[in-house]
């Protein structure tokens, strides 16, 4: 039987150990809270949430006609004013003719369409992975997990 030894000194091993020790912890507690980042359904309302505000994307039916928002930027645009936005879904890409709002200090960009023809860009946003949404104000990703299940639950309410 052959056995090595190692040559490090037994503080500098303590000091290792402790280190990793205090990196696991960090890790830890710097996570962000679970929850903090999800898609959820309010009834006519759908979309991806973070630390409890509309983040990204969601959507608002009201009767038969149906708002895509665009949120979670910095940037202020003027109130009126029209703009394109382009989602990519897992490589799909569409382009939305918005208008700006300013909804409790932020700005806001707004889609409005009949659900009939939000309805492909609801089925790619439920089974995608990811979408790419491309603003005036910059480029950003919406994950897309639990979509599916908010977005079917806005569904069920508006159709």
């Amino acid at each position: 039987m052959i056995r090595f030894r190692s040559k490090t000194p037994l503080g500098l091993r303590a000091f290792g150990r402790l280190f990793a020790g205090f990196c696991a912890l960090t890790m830890v507690f710097a996570a962000p809270p679970a929850g903090a980042q999800i898609w959820r359904n309010s009834g006519t309302t759908s979309g991806y949430y973070v630390d409890d505000r509309p983040n990204g994307i969601f959507l608002r039916c009201a009767g038969p006609s149906l708002t895509v928002n665009f949120t979670g930027y910095d940037a202020e645009l003027p109130t009126g004013a029209s703009y394109r936005v382009g989602i990519s879904v897992d490589g799909i890409a569409r382009l939305f003719r918005t208008r700006s709002y300013e909804v409790r200090g932020r700005s806001i960009l707004v889609h409005q369409d009949t659900l009939a023809n939000l309805r492909p860009l609801i089925e790619d946003l439920r089974l995608g992975k990811v979408a790419e949404v491309t603003t005036p104000a910059g480029r950003y990703n919406v994950p897309l997990t639990g979509s599916g299940a908010a977005l079917g639950a806005l569904l069920e309410r508006c159709g």
